[in-house]
């Protein structure tokens, strides 16, 4: 009798690991090739998106797969119709990621960027908001900014302002001297910085802001390395527990 009951113990014993090896192996291999549901949900959203942002093309999906260091679905669109059957038809590509799906790379927005414009603009809001900080905020050493324009959205001779009519918000990334600094003051020259967006009207999403070694021991490199990074929304607020520390 006690043997019986043994060997089912050791029964669903097997049963439950072969279950758990069963849930480990479709979880790896979901997060390598994602799975049907997620897939169609994907391809559900980008289709959406393309009627919502472009009604007046006629776009179908060709193809989709999962890119699993990204954790997202990348789409090839191949645009159809009567301008398209002129030449060869244009593909663009997509992305859509997210627990719900979102799309994160519009091909044909990216395919009609005014790159030229964008880099003048670009240039000109840079050293705008360099000097403008570094008033608030000697630290800080360099200002980037990542910006789009569609071609014909600007007149090509359009001047950088706060007040252009963009129709996503600047990325800004701040470096700053780490000499001295603590995460207290770290935290400090983001609300400083915050400050000076707010108070002159920018439209921005985020702001990261890494705070750098540039002393010897930095070696060749003149932004040296990251000690401590914050990052904060518009409208949000950096506390000292905020700023992390980046060991080497």
């Amino acid at each position: 009798m006690k043997t019986r009951k043994k060997k089912k113990g050791m029964y669903i014993a097997l049963l439950v690991l072969l279950g758990l090896l069963g849930l480990f192996v479709g979880s790896l291999y979901n997060s390598l090739n994602g799975n049907p549901l997620s897939k169609w949900l994907a391809q559900r959203e980008l289709q959406q998106f393309m009627v919502e942002h472009y009604p007046e093309k006629r776009l179908r999906i060709e193809k989709g797969f999962y890119d699993f260091k990204f954790k997202r679905y990348e789409f090839r669109v191949k645009e159809i119709g009567a301008d398209a059957d002129k030449g060869e038809p244009a593909e663009y590509e997509f992305s859509v990621g997210g627990w719900i799906p979102e799309v994160k790379m519009d091909g044909i927005r990216s395919a009609n960027l005014d790159m030229a414009l964008m880099e003048r603009l670009r240039g000109e809001a840079e050293a705008e908001l360099q000097a403008a900080f570094a008033r608030r905020v000697p630290a800080v050493r360099e200002v980037s900014v990542q910006l789009e324009v569609v071609k014909g959205q600007l007149a090509e001779n359009a001047a950088w302002t706060p007040s252009l009519k963009l129709d996503e918000p600047l990325y800004i990334h701040v470096v700053t001297d780490a000499a001295g600094a603590s995460k207290q003051q770290v935290a400090e020259a983001a609300a400083e910085i915050a400050a000076v967006l707010d108070a002159g009207g920018y439209d921005y999403g985020r702001v990261t802001i890494n705070s750098n070694v540039m002393d010897d021991e930095a070696g060749k490199d003149p932004y040296g390395y990251v000690k401590y990074v914050a990052r904060f929304d518009k409208g949000g607020k950096v506390s000292a527990k905020d700023v992390k520390e980046v060991t080497k």
